[in-house]
């Protein structure tokens, strides 16, 4: 099903479709959850999770209209979160640590403009599909992680929205999206070793898995610029 509205939507973007605006958007999400065991077989392991809240990102955005109620969309966000845990345990010693995760997540969408607009105010409401590229972030002392599989995830996502015109080509935009994409991150570290106070640890496990889950609603605001009649295409 996901990967018919994606064909879909790709399909409707390319007929007849001309670049009506891009847009750039500073976002803040209220939360968000790093499950640290997802695949542990012990239940109260498996839940266990840290809360990374107050998110903020930049994501830019190129619309396509298709007529002059309905536009489609491809919008492009980085989101970056980390917090700092004092009890990671190596080898029997607690210390402190940068956790965290990257996600890149590109979303699809379609736009409906709402009848009730005018040339000063455009009401829209959308949706489509997030496709989500992550990676985890654990700094342990001289030691990071990098991506031991491609990590990506399909989600839905909704979004609500006003543009107030200063002119025919700048608005201002604000809107609320709805999206909860989960994300398993498969991880390994960059070094089987890590230096702490003159002595050398041994990593374990070598590779891990943790997993993300945005459940926050995201509240963005930003400027757009109108580009009919200036492209050419």
């Amino acid at each position: 099903m996901k990967r018919l509205l994606i064909i879909y939507l790709v399909s409707v973007a390319s007929l007849n479709a001309q670049i009506s605006e891009i847009s750039l958007t500073g976002n803040y999400t209220t939360s968000s959850k790093l499950f640290l065991h997802p695949e542990s077989s012990n239940l109260d392991m498996k839940y266990v999770y840290e809360e990374l809240n107050d998110i903020y990102s930049l994501s830019g955005e190129i619309r396509y209209c298709l007529s002059e109620s309905i536009e489609t969309a491809l919008a492009f966000e980085m989101i970056r979160k980390t917090i700092a845990r004092d009890d990671f345990n190596l080898n029997g010693a607690a210390i402190s640590i940068e956790e965290g995760y990257k996600l890149y997540p590109i979303d699809l969408s379609v736009y409906y403009r709402l009848p009730f607009s005018s040339d000063k105010f455009k009401f829209f409401m959308g949706g489509g599909i997030g496709v989500y590229i992550g990676k985890m972030i654990r700094n342990v002392v001289n030691v990071s992680t990098e991506n031991a599989g491609f990590n990506i995830d399909f989600g839905i996502q909704a979004s609500l929205g006003i543009d107030y015109y200063i002119n025919d080509k700048i608005a201002l935009r604000g809107h609320i999206r709805f999206r909860d994409p989960e994300i398993k991150l498969k991880s390994k570290y960059t070094d089987a070793f890590v230096n702490y106070e003159g002595r050398i640890y041994l990593l374990y496990p070598d590779e891990y898995t943790t997993k993300v889950n945005i459940d926050g609603i995201t509240f963005g605001v930003g400027i757009v610029v109108n580009l009919v009649g200036i492209m050419p295409f």
